[in-house]
């Protein structure tokens, strides 16, 4: 089943503009496609008037996991990415909520946006749980490719790092070979990979899959100096 359909009657929520303009950008397709130079880099700087490390997480969906970061390091700033709106309204909500300071979303499909990484400007980045359709018309969307490692390489400060989980034993694998071929990239740990993830807050996607049973397999790597 598609990530994106798991939670699709999830009641809407309104945001008065307020906390809209705090939190919220959205971006559309056709305007990256045609002037992306009018767009903010994902820089500290660009989005949040100062020099703090900046975190990044890639489909981020409801924001439970990033709102909980941003929340325990008030010094970092946090941004997360999700083509769902709808999603995102849910989790500039929930920042709101917390009053948090330090964090944005960004409505659109990643992948328009790696122009938009600036070199040595992400302090980490995190792909949890990455939509991972198996239909092969679909095999195009996939996130975890060489286009995404390099634009990550890039972008990463030397001492950053790059985490990456899910449920999905096959596409899992698939994403722990092609890393593993990247001599750009090191593991932060001594096993081949790691089972299970213990976050104080956990997304609803793990919470999901772990009640079906799902383990949580995953990786993190450093950028090599």
């Amino acid at each position: 089943m598609p990530r994106r359909t798991v939670f699709r009657r999830l009641a809407h929520i309104s945001l008065n503009q307020e906390i809209r303009e705090r939190y919220l950008m959205t971006f559309s397709a056709r305007w990256l496609y045609h002037h992306i130079q009018h767009f903010p880099m994902l820089t500290s700087e660009a989005l949040f008037g100062n020099q703090r490390p900046l975190e990044l997480e890639i489909g981020c969906g409801f924001g439970e996991f990033l709102c909980a970061l941003a929340e325990a390091n008030p010094t970092a700033n946090f941004l997360g990415i999700d083509i769902s709106e709808s999603s995102l309204l849910q989790a500039a909500s929930q920042a709101a909520k917390l009053n948090l300071m330090n964090i944005k979303f960004i409505a659109a499909n990643a992948r328009q946006l790696y122009p938009l990484f600036a070199p040595d400007s992400l302090q980490a980045v995190y792909l949890h749980f990455p939509d991972p359709n198996r239909r092969r018309k679909f095999r195009k969307r996939q996130i975890f490719t060489p286009v995404l490692l390099d634009t990550v390489s890039r972008a990463l400060r030397p001492d950053g790092y790059l985490s990456v989980m899910t449920d999905h034993s096959e596409y899992f694998h698939e994403m722990l070979e092609l890393i593993e071929q990247d001599h750009r990239f090191e593991k932060t740990h001594a096993e081949r990979y790691l089972s299970g993830f213990g976050a104080p807050i956990i997304s609803r996607y793990q919470r999901l899959w772990e009640r079906h049973g799902l383990p949580t397999l995953r990786f993190e790597v450093r950028r090599r100096l």
